[in-house]
């Protein structure tokens, strides 16, 4: 049995490198192109989103918000 999970192991990790080895090459081929389209959210916006998520996940992590 012990065997049988070594194996899986070695294969798993042997994906993994030929995964990131693949992943390497297609990074370097690919041209890197500027993004196609612009932010169009005004900078007002974005802050109160960003304020109404970091006071979100306060809640969260406080126990004021969610199933406490």
């Amino acid at each position: 049995m012990f065997r049988v999970i070594l194996i899986l192991l070695f294969v798993a990790a042997l994906a993994l490198a030929v995964a990131s080895v693949t992943s390497a090459i297609k990074t370097v081929i690919t041209p890197v192109t500027p993004p196609s389209q612009r932010d169009t959210m005004p900078d007002t916006v974005r802050r109160i989103a960003y304020v109404a998520l970091i006071i979100l996940m306060f809640g969260v992590v406080s126990g004021w918000l969610g199933a406490s």
